[in-house]
């Protein structure tokens, strides 16, 4: 697999209309990753950049004004065009098919990116950030929580084994108060009475 090579290949689809709208490659960018080889293409027009990364298929397409990013999936849907967007649609063995299905996709931004003032991209961008945001605070707070979970779960099996003790000092270490139960308060109130 050449990822610039089935990349350049596709691009061939996209240029047409990128030219037109005042979009020149300014790099490309090579690079291996866990996953293989990878190719990031940028174009530019001023303060304006259109982001396609390559592995295997394409796994970014991003729009950049200034310093506010979004992806392709957020904008679309953002815009309310998410019955409408053809990427991404499906893995498919013609390697083209997704860049004709991206091409189709970019007529819907002309008047926001494209030709326009990228309103519309910059709240997706805020809106997307903060969504990311929310995302990685709550997979924080379960990897967390998943940990408390596992101390709860010890200090039952100890208070089963009647080790009063033992119980307090894992019930003890359980940062996040809130996931103990009224049976994991009363639990700890007896192991008190009995140590």
């Amino acid at each position: 697999m050449e990822p610039l090579k089935d990349l350049t290949k596709g691009l061939e689809i996209l240029v047409p209309f990128l030219g037109r709208h005042g979009f020149t490659l300014d790099n490309y960018e090579n690079g291996k990753g866990s996953g293989g080889h990878f190719t990031v293409a940028t174009f530019k027009n001023g303060r304006k950049s259109f982001i396609i990364g390559y592995r295997f298929s394409i796994g970014e397409l991003g729009y950049q004004f200034d310093n506010y990013q979004v992806g392709h999936t957020f904008y679309l849907d953002h815009l309310g065009l998410a019955d409408k967007r053809q990427f991404p649609d499906f893995q498919s063995d013609d390697k083209l098919l997704a860049f004709r299905h991206i091409l189709h996709d970019l007529d819907y931004l002309v008047d926001d990116f494209f030709q326009g003032s990228c309103d519309k991209l910059v709240e997706a961008a805020k809106l997307q950030d903060k969504f990311v945001k929310e995302q990685n605070e709550k997979a924080q707070a379960d990897y967390n929580n998943h940990f408390d979970l596992m101390k709860i779960d010890r200090a039952r099996h100890k208070f089963k084994e009647k080790d009063y003790k033992g119980t307090l000092e894992i019930y003890k270490t359980v940062e996040h108060k809130n996931l103990l139960n009224d049976l994991d308060k009363k639990t700890i109130e007896y192991c008190k009475r009995h140590t």
